[in-house]
């Protein structure tokens, strides 16, 4: 594997799930992305993830949608929780990764939105916690009850916050 070439290590269990959120905690860095593509990249499957409409345009946008991008426009509130729960009902296998945080900035209220489509869409949430002092990616328990969305973020916070300092790659 190529992050173990670098250095990086991953830790706990990646769930054997044909559909879940990957909650990608903290979000410090746009490596982050980079990391957590090549780790579902290496486990040999294909993830989807969210990102503002403006970044789909050409040709950018072709490399997007190839590497699993969904467009959101930021806006406006236009039901993406309805929408991707849809995503989730259709598909036979989806892995969606989101940064709950929201922002690449320290910031004392994470966005909601994950846990919003993980309880609409009835998919667990899988905490991946990125440590970039120690470059370790970690799988916290995976969360299979989403019914409380605020209970779900409150586990992904407590995962990254036990998991690692907030810290920049």
């Amino acid at each position: 594997m190529l992050l173990g070439g670098l250095g990086w290590r991953m830790g706990g269990h990646f769930p054997d799930r044909p559909k879940f959120i990957i909650a990608v905690a903290p979000h410090s860095s746009n490596i982050d992305f980079v990391l957590t593509m090549g780790v579902i990249m290496s486990l040999g499957l294909r993830c989807s993830f969210l990102a503002k409409a403006s970044l789909f345009r050409f040709p950018l946008g072709l490399l997007m949608r190839a590497f699993g991008g969904i467009p959101v426009d930021r806006s406006s509130k236009n039901g993406v929780v309805e929408q991707m729960s849809g995503h989730f009902q259709r598909a036979e296998q989806l892995i969606l990764g989101i940064t709950p945080e929201g922002t690449r900035s320290a910031v004392n209220r994470w966005r909601s939105g994950f846990a919003l489509i993980a309880k609409e869409a009835d998919v667990p949430v899988q905490p991946a916690v990125v440590n970039y002092r120690e470059k370790t990616i970690t799988f916290s328990p995976l969360i299979e009850d989403v019914s409380d969305a605020e209970a779900t973020v409150k586990a992904v916070q407590s995962a990254a916050s036990l998991g690692s300092p907030r810290n920049t790659g």
